[in-house]
């Protein structure tokens, strides 16, 4: 698709045989995008914010977390739901597991550092919600430092300049490093039209399946 956007003046999509839409990949995009992407990159704590949190939750001199210890370390940031977030499933928290499992304890560097990476994390999606709605704001991916949301809202919520501003107004405060906001891709506008199609949905003909 990314060579369809480059050398392509005109796209058309088609669904069992029909076209389904024409025009420039900007047409598309305007027309049939599902809002805007937003990628973020947050900065991790810095050796002097890991250094007071390790003195403030391990005052007493402990450089480890056992799996004991999780509910009221959590606790201790001020929100004890981070313990649910310690699973291998989670996006981030499965370090965290992975440590407990091969060591049977977690660094208490490592855990500080993913506190407050989670807890950034949450400051900038709730900031997002109360900009867009709860409804308008989907966690797309996530991966260490790395988030992808996609927001969804009205024309006017959705222009480049409102969403850069909103960014750029909480860029510091929100430990923001970098940032982009783009389109749906075309790629994801033919994914769209493609789950349409019955044909794929059902079993080809000539073919008998239980």
């Amino acid at each position: 698709m990314e060579e369809c956007e480059a050398l392509c003046s005109r796209v058309g999509i088609m669904v069992g045989g029909r076209l389904r839409c024409y025009g420039s990949v900007q047409h598309l995009k305007s027309r049939f995008g599902d809002g805007l992407m937003l990628d973020v990159k947050l900065n991790p704590p810095s050796a002097e914010e890991l250094e007071y949190l390790l003195q403030h939750v391990f005052g007493d001199g402990n450089t480890c977390v056992t799996p004991m210890e999780l509910d009221a370390k959590c606790r201790a940031f001020g929100s004890v739901e981070l313990t649910e977030r310690i699973t291998a499933s989670h996006p981030t928290g499965y370090s965290l597991t992975a440590a407990i499992e091969r060591d049977g304890f977690i660094r208490a560097e490592a855990f500080c550092s993913w506190c407050v990476e989670e807890t950034r994390f949450d400051t900038l999606n709730e900031y997002l919600q109360g900009a867009f709605g709860s409804n308008g704001v989907i966690v797309m991916e996530r991966q260490n430092d790395f988030c992808r949301f996609k927001i969804r809202g009205s024309n006017n919520d959705l222009k480049l300049s409102h969403v850069f501003a909103l960014i750029e107004n909480v860029k510091a405060s929100m430990h923001v490093r970098e940032y982009s906001v783009s389109q749906t891709t075309l790629e994801q506008i033919f994914n769209t039209f493609a789950s349409q199609q019955e044909e794929e949905k059902g079993v080809a003909r000539g073919v008998f399946q239980a």
